[in-house]
């Protein structure tokens, strides 16, 4: 006590107490907040039980476990153990599962039934990787499934089945039961070959598929120096069914893209063959036969998925060209695994510039050349300031036999053709002079189809004359197939006249 001023203690015992009233009201207020709290969790706890018991309850369960435990699975159950896909349900990967309930099994076709095969498929279909739940479709989701087909899953829908119990979520993957079975549907080429309206489509395009070996992996050893051939390791390479419509055309068989797929009836086949023949005649019968129905069926394919009553005026086809899809004319409807296809009898185009195409030869696009010095290539911008190449030959001071030339390779159609160029003349202060021939083979002949000269003014850039598409006249190809075109010089030129040779393009307008 000594030595402690006579104001500590009062002061000390003052603050003690008003610590201790503070410390006893934080601890009343306190308990009514853990006791409001406990009532509140009290009140929900039911609430949250049911959720998450339907979500947790299973965990400990595989899908293969869950659907064995349901009795109203059984059927289901007893088709997985048939393909195997009960050990497939039974791994540590993620699956989601879609499993028809046994009503919904009663009358599966029999001929699914007893089809190892295509009961391994209609199963499938039912499964695919990954766990899929109810709220990630936004608003649909194509999935694929394990037979390798794509189906339509939203939040209340599989395909056409309505979903009973949902998002039941187990050891390795989510359970939903549907009302319906969903049996796999066919993709545009399995549809195609199936159907009795459309054989004579579906047999054109099976005759395409030939035999070729796969060479991807092979090891090379040596080029047969008789026949040029690589001489590849036995065993490194195979044969291979492939199928040219499919190469270059688009793949109806293949999964991985969606498309609107175009099926001419017989009717309609011989129809679009009898209205093309002409243009795709050649010497020989039967490969002009093969051209025209190629040409018949080759636009017939569409990216995406094209609903028949909300069709756009034109759809553009794979190959780029414009075609008209008339729902009239549309005599069937079957939903693909790879988009939709429509049975039609009929299908509208404009034949010339879009069936038979214009034919656009670039003056850079060269094929071969005679000149007497190396080409320049010069960019230029046109009136409306788009730029163009040109290619240039100038000071051509003489006119030796054969002539100094441009030469271009296109494919054309047995059709009359009006022939157009466009050149500029940026050499010369004088007209060059200039002609355009033709020949359906490779070499040069002075005896070949030709338009006449024709002057070239001098370019003034004040004048957009001189940038002018010009007609030349009209050229008749009797035949389907490779045109070569010669953008020849002048006759008669001399040092003191010279002359050269100048091209944008070469443009051949399909006419009747």
């Amino acid at each position: 006590m000594r030595g402690k001023k006579p104001w500590a203690f009062p002061l000390f015992k003052k603050h003690s107490m008003l610590n201790i009233n503070m410390i006893n009201l934080i601890r009343r207020n306190l308990l009514v907040v853990v006791l409001c709290t406990s009532f509140s969790v009290i009140s929900c706890k039911d609430v949250w039980q049911d959720h998450n018991e339907l979500n947790i309850q299973a965990l400990d369960k595989t899908l293969i476990e869950q659907i064995s435990e349901d009795s109203n699975l059984s059927l289901f159950k007893t088709y997985l153990e048939q393909t195997g896909y009960d050990k497939v349900l039974a791994s540590s990967k993620s699956f989601t599962v879609w499993a028809p309930v046994n009503s919904a099994l009663q009358n599966l076709d029999q001929a699914i039934v007893n089809d190892k095969d295509k009961l391994k498929s209609f199963v499938g279909n039912h499964i695919s990787y990954q766990s899929y739940f109810t709220n990630t479709p936004k608003p649909s989701l194509i999935i694929r499934m394990l037979n390798g087909k794509n189906t339509t899953f939203t939040a209340l829908k599989f395909e056409n089945a309505s979903i009973v119990d949902a998002d039941l979520y187990v050891k390795n993957g989510v359970l939903h039961t549907i009302n319906e079975a969903s049996v796999p549907k066919p993709n545009a080429w399995e549809y195609l070959q199936s159907s009795t309206l459309a054989t004579k489509q579906s047999k054109f395009i099976a005759s395409l598929e030939r035999t070729e070996i796969d060479t991807t992996n092979g090891v090379r050893l040596f080029v047969d120096p008789v026949s040029g051939r690589t001489v590849f390791q036995e065993g490194t390479t195979f044969p291979v069914q492939r199928n040219s419509y499919f190469q270059n055309v688009s793949n109806i068989s293949s999964e991985d893209s969606l498309i609107t797929c175009i099926i001419l009836t017989d009717a309609a086949f011989d129809f679009e063959i009898n209205k093309l023949s002409s243009f795709n005649h050649t010497p020989n019968v039967l490969k002009s036969d093969s051209l025209t129905k190629f040409n018949a069926v080759k636009d017939l394919v569409i990216k995406g998925v094209f609903d028949l009553n909300s069709l756009p005026d034109s759809l553009t086809a794979v190959t780029g060209v414009k075609i008209h899809l008339d729902k009239n004319a549309v005599v069937e409807t079957r939903q693909l695994s790879n988009g939709v296809a429509y049975v039609v009898s009929s299908i509208g185009y404009k034949l010339l510039q879009n069936k038979i195409p214009t034919v656009l030869i670039q003056g850079e696009a060269l094929d071969s050349l005679r000149t007497p010095t190396a080409p320049v290539y010069k960019i230029q911008k046109d009136p409306s300031g788009k730029l163009f190449k040109q290619i240039q030959v100038s000071n051509i001071t003489s006119s030796p036999s054969p002539l100094y030339y441009y030469r271009y390779k296109a494919k054309v159609y047995a059709t009359k053709y009006a022939v157009y160029w466009r050149c500029i003349n940026d050499i010369y202060a004088t007209p060059i002079s200039m002609a355009v021939k033709f020949n359906p083979l490779r070499k040069y002949d002075v005896a070949m189809a030709a338009m006449d000269y024709k002057d070239v003014p001098p370019f003034n850039a004040a004048n957009p004359v001189t940038y002018r598409l010009e007609y030349l006249g009209e050229y008749t190809v009797t035949d389907y197939g490779d045109l070569y075109t010669f953008l020849v010089s002048s006759l008669g030129v001399t040092s003191l006249a010279p002359t050269a040779l100048s091209l944008d393009y070469i443009k051949l307008v399909p006419i009747n």
